[in-house]
């Protein structure tokens, strides 16, 4: 099944509830009646007892048949034979059970066979019984170990109710992991075993060949996700190890847990980080040296699981135990979508304390009552009720489990929601405080598994996102952009690529030269030029070669986590190339390193006076990174102008755009036409606002709220590597130093916009605070303070109009280039006079004829920009046909009727030019044109 903490995140959502309140024996009861219903049916259902026969065969044939090369516990063993406490969670020997010659030889032969078969990187594993042929330098030691340690410590620590049977192997794996650039910290995903008894034993790694880590020795550890709640303070605290090579730790298979690599000294780490304050973010000194380690040497786990057998007959299928009914009855589910609740359900009666049985259950009805199919509206609500309660039962049985509780907020916010559209409740946000508490304990435990290198923050920051929203639903604001700021934190960690090094942050001199992009006296975009560029060509072949790779592999397949795709582009994150290809991972870290965070700290240095953000005290750090490839013959065939992107900002705070291949007029036989990236700040003037740069190798840079797009290419492929930059928070705390500011700003604003109306106000004005030097904040404020009732005649509308106005007038001023800022500020002088006629304000309102000044040039700057944009093919698509529309009202108000008709004639050609003139909505402008015309041609 794999984490599906996000699957369902953003799934349509039920539009009523019920009352139904159900009960393990309720589902039961439906299940059993249902299938007792259609027996006699052409289509049959497999009866209980037919799975669990089935199911108990299984378990028999693996007791008996798996590993019969490694022995049974013996019928004469007493859980006497070991002195050993019973352990709630697990079992750890104090004693290695193999000695180093048997760790050292099991490491071996299974580095051998690896590098035999070319599979000595990455994450591998091994079957033991594989390795058999060359067992005779470890066999007899583990068997021995089998006998004398394992059996026993399983008995008494977990099987004392299991009299009569005798323990035995049903798999023994090697696992092996690390040891490259960007090496995962498990060597085993995080999950539960299908058996009953698991058994971790350390196999310690191979020699580290890096003087720089030969202080403290590589290790390995368990991470068990039972001990979250005490990890929570420290994270080191869900970790069993660092582990002794020969060392394990036995557990009930139930249990979710991980192998890791670990630096030796890992608590220590943690104290010494507590002591100096440095521990309270998720990019902390444990989390770094974690990461750091996988990277020094490959290491290897033995892992066995251990079941139970009848003693008396092994003929004889008897009832397998109820922890592997129930197992081996979800995993059935998986491929039964019909039967699934069935299977679940069983599973559930079976072994009614695993929490798992009713997580799925809770997971399977929240998807039928999420579904788009036409499905009885009463059925959905009694799936999402059920859901809830299946969830919130899981939630009882193992609350560690942050899938669970995030299923669970989501459960409880889709029946919040059908409240809300069945007309059940007047306020839709009045009781979201379970789902803020559901997602709010989910992120604490998931969070932990983060700051350990267990997870990365792609799940962390989904429910991050998710109670931030349902923060700012509630109105809690303030708890909102305590999260928004963590979920900030969550893109610096995101990319495994190398940060910036401050601590050997010395001038660089072979980075690239560069010089400003501007627009009159305001700084717009870098420009790399020189000898010296960003990639040289093999860096290019090298990266445009994995892409190729990744691509054909894909065959066709979306390749990029964007939503945003068109026909013509393809895209793939870096990351993703770098995850399987370590020369190019260590490559693009040495660039961003030696150039790349050089010259950001370089370019943007003096910043901080000309737009409020100077460069940040942390860390640089990749935000995120996209190999992008513009097909202009494709999307062309597909009837767009060519391939491109829409006018946008990016997430993070600096944009680096590296062209990967030529432009026609520098190769006229392989380049490209067309392309380049439009800059919308230089549409003021005459200046060319498409810009590329200077040749393949060389950068564009630009702060990421810089409003840009990409023009389209007309023809050929253009190649281009975007990188995202961040800033992780610097080591040691700073006061006032706010590192998320403007991603805060943009986050908040981006939910904002989905509230009612009074919310969404309060939401923008604190967004507007956190970066107010980003005119996107100032617009949308400006655009919904004009949203209300045009026949509130109060004191107050009044006053939020002309609020509307003087932030609309900001918004322009901070981008005097935006053509929609234009276009609204001139809606807005129009609001504010016909609002102030009617409601005989008159006398607040400018002077008549710098009144007509204002509007006149707002809406004619507004149409200017727009076709500056259109000639570049990167329109921002607000209505240029109501802006004209708008000035022929306003003139004809100001009795201006010629220049009223002046305007209005432009109606008609801007639809017909747009090829818009037949939509829906054009035959209303086109009917209030000509009552406008008739009117002034009268006059």
């Amino acid at each position: 099944f794999g984490n599906v903490l996000c699957c369902y995140a953003f799934a349509p959502l039920p539009t009523s509830r019920g009352t139904i309140k159900p009960t393990l024996l309720n589902v039961a009861s439906e299940a059993i009646i249902n299938e007792q219903k259609s027996a006699d049916t052409e289509n049959k259902q497999l009866s209980h007892a037919s799975i669990l026969k089935v199911i108990d065969e299984n378990h028999r044939n693996d007791a008996t048949q798996a590993c019969t090369y490694l022995p049974d516990e013996a019928q004469t063993e007493t859980i006497d034979a070991v002195d050993a406490q019973p352990a709630v969670l697990y079992h750890s020997h104090p004693t290695p059970v193999l000695n180093e010659e048997t760790v050292h030889a099991l490491r071996s032969t299974a580095r051998n066979y690896f590098e035999q078969r070319g599979e000595n990187w990455g994450l591998q594993d091994v079957a033991l019984d594989v390795l058999m042929s060359e067992a005779s330098e470890w066999k007899q030691q583990l068997d021995d170990a089998l006998t004398d340690v394992i059996y026993p410590l399983s008995r008494s620590g977990f099987m004392r109710d299991h009299p009569n049977s005798s323990l035995t192997v049903t798999s023994a794996t090697i696992f092996v992991g690390g040891g490259y650039p960007g090496a995962a910290v498990t060597t085993t995903t995080l999950e539960r075993d299908s058996s009953m008894v698991t058994v971790h034993i350390d196999l310690g790694a191979d020699d580290i060949n890096d003087g720089a880590n030969q202080q403290h020795k590589v290790m390995g550890g368990l991470f068990m996700e039972s001990l979250v709640d005490d990890a929570v303070d420290d994270a080191t605290s869900a970790v069993v190890g660092p582990l002794t090579p020969g060392q394990l730790v036995v557990h009930r298979s139930k249990e979710r847990t991980a192998a890791m690599i670990l630096p030796s000294n890992l608590h220590e780490i943690e104290a010494e980080s507590k002591k100096q304050n440095k521990q309270s973010g998720l990019d902390n000194p444990t989390r770094t040296n974690i990461l750091k380690t996988a990277e020094t040497a490959r290491h290897y786990c033995l892992r066995l699981t251990l079941t139970v057998k009848n003693t008396e007959n092994q003929e004889e299928t008897v009832e397998a135990p109820a922890e592997e009914r129930s197992y081996r009855l979800r995993s059935f589910a998986r491929f039964r979508v019909e039967d699934r609740a069935r299977f679940l359900t069983l599973a559930g009666i079976i072994d009614v304390n695993d929490y798992e049985n009713h997580f799925w259950l809770g997971f399977d009805y929240s998807a039928r009552a999420n579904t788009e199919n036409e499905v009885d509206i009463a059925q959905r609500t009694s799936d999402i009720n059920k859901a809830i309660f299946h969830l919130q039962k899981a939630a009882e049985l193992c609350p560690t489990d942050a899938r669970v509780l995030f299923q669970l907020g989501n459960a409880l916010g889709a029946r919040n929601n059908m409240l809300h559209q069945n007309g059940e409740g007047e306020d839709q946000y009045a009781d979201l405080s379970e789902v803020a508490d559901a997602l709010k304990r989910s992120s604490e435990k998931e969070t932990v598994a983060v700051k350990l290198g267990i997870h990365d923050i792609n799940d962390l920051a989904i429910c991050l996102s998710g109670l931030a929203s349902t923060l700012c639903q509630m109105g809690e604001f303030d708890d909102a952009v305590e999260v928004i700021s963590k979920w900030g934190e969550c893109g610096s960690i995101r990319s495994s690529l190398e940060p910036e090094d401050l601590a050997s942050h010395e001038q660089k001199h072979n980075i690239p030269q560069f010089e400003w992009i501007k627009a009159g006296d305001r700084d717009v975009a870098i420009t790399t030029y020189g000898d010296v560029a960003v990639f040289d060509e093999d860096d290019i072949a090298l990266i445009r070669a994995a892409a190729d790779k990744r691509f054909s592999q894909a065959n066709g397949a979306q390749t990029s986590r964007y939503t945003m795709q068109y026909e013509g582009n393809r895209e793939v994150h870096l990351d993703d190339l770098c995850r399987n290809d370590p020369a190019l991972k260590k490559r693009m870290d040495n660039i961003l390193k030696e150039k790349i965070y050089p010259l950001v700290r370089e370019a943007f240095k003096d910043q901080g006076g000309n737009d409020g953000h100077p460069p940040p005290l942390g860390t640089l750090s990749v935000y995120d990174s996209i190999f992008v490839r513009y097909n202009g013959d494709v999307a062309r065939k597909a009837g767009r102008v060519g391939a491109s992107q829409p006018l946008h900002q990016d997430g993070g705070m600096y944009s680096v755009n590296i062209a990967l291949n030529s432009h026609k007029d520098d190769d006229p036989v392989n380049g490209f036409t067309g392309g380049g990236t439009f800059l919308e700040a230089l549409s003021v003037g005459d200046e060319e606002t498409v810009r590329r740069p200077v040749r393949a190798g060389h950068a564009l840079l630009h702060r990421t709220t810089q409003r840009h797009a990409g023009a389209p290419t007309t023809s050929g492929i253009r190649d281009i590597l975007v990188i995202f930059l961040t800033a992780r928070r610097p080591e040691t705390p700073v006061k006032n130093e706010y590192t998320y500011g403007i991603e805060t700003g943009m986050r908040l604003q981006t939910m904002a916009k989905e509230l009612p109306r009074d919310q969404c106000i309060r939401g923008l004005e604190l967004a507007r605070s956190y970066d107010p030097m980003n005119s996107e904040m100032s617009y949308w404020l400006g655009v919904n303070l004009l949203q209300g009732d045009p026949n509130d005649p109060t004191d107050e509308r009044w006053e939020e109009i002309c609020r509307g106005v003087e932030t609309l007038e900001a918004a322009a001023q901070l981008n005097p280039a935006d053509a929609r800022a234009r276009y609204h500020l001139g809606m807005s002088y129009h609001t504010r006079h016909k609002y102030a006629m009617r409601t005989k304000r008159a006398h607040l309102l400018p002077q008549p004829a710098d009144a007509a000044s204002r509007i006149i040039e707002a809406f004619e700057e507004a149409i200017r920009l727009e076709k500056r944009c259109e000639e570049a093919g990167c329109k921002n698509g607000f209505n240029v046909a109501a802006s004209y529309l708008s000035l022929g009202e306003f003139m004809a108000s100001m009795r201006n009727f010629e220049k009223s008709l002046e305007y209005l004639s432009q109606v008609e050609s801007t639809l017909t030019n747009s090829g818009e003139l037949d939509a829906p909505w054009a035959g209303g402008f086109l009917e209030e044109m000509n009552r406008l015309k008739s009117y002034c041609e009268t006059q």
